[in-house]
């Protein structure tokens, strides 16, 4: 359950919050279940904030800082996470269907077994991000940075995700192989 203090100042809006946070860096806020159905935290620094369970479908989160957060179980659903720092954030069980995530850091974020159907990726850097057991069918890979194809090799509907990027990111081709089928005898 979420801290009522802590969605109270959340709700004071963007000055406050961030100030609140400038001041009390040594809390990790607790905004576990909340209910923050399209709100707008555009510019918010939540980094290290508890979100498991959370609410945040439909949610505007331009430009917000989610690092180190814990957003396991919680729901992002058609959220806008565009330009977003999301490095070190775990998400685990997370649903982010068709949730826009372009131009974000997803630097070693941690994705496994999360919902990521038709979110768009494009242009994010996901160096070192995990995906394993990730669902990302139809999931917009282009133009991402620093993505291994290993990184990708325990998702499921791998082979319906948008794989796309240009030689002139990467200074040569690149390839995503097709995942690979192992027999079991």
């Amino acid at each position: 359950m979420a801290h009522p203090e802590h969605l109270e100042i959340l709700q004071a809006g963007l000055r406050v919050w961030n100030r609140w946070r400038k001041d009390n860096g040594h809390i990790r806020p607790n905004l576990r279940a909340a209910d923050l159905k399209s709100v707008d935290l555009a510019g918010f620094d939540l980094r290290q904030a508890y979100l498991s369970n959370a609410d945040l479908s439909h949610a505007y989160l331009f430009e917000a800082n989610l690092g180190e957060t814990n957003c396991q179980g919680a729901n992002f659903s058609h959220c806008c996470l565009i330009g977003a720092d999301l490095t070190q954030a775990y998400f685990a069980d997370a649903n982010l269907f068709h949730a826009y995530l372009s131009q974000a850091n997803l630097t070693q974020a941690y994705f496994g077994r999360a919902r990521l159907e038709k979110a768009n990726l494009t242009g994010s850097v996901l160096s070192h991000a995990y995906f394993g057991q990730a669902d990302i069918k139809e999931a917009d890979f282009t133009s991402v940075q620093n993505l291994e194809p290993m990184q990708l090799r325990l998702t499921q509907n791998y082979e319906l995700a948008v794989l796309t990027t240009t030689e002139e990111e990467t200074g040569g081709p690149v390839s995503f192989p097709a995942k690979q089928q192992t027999a079991i005898s």
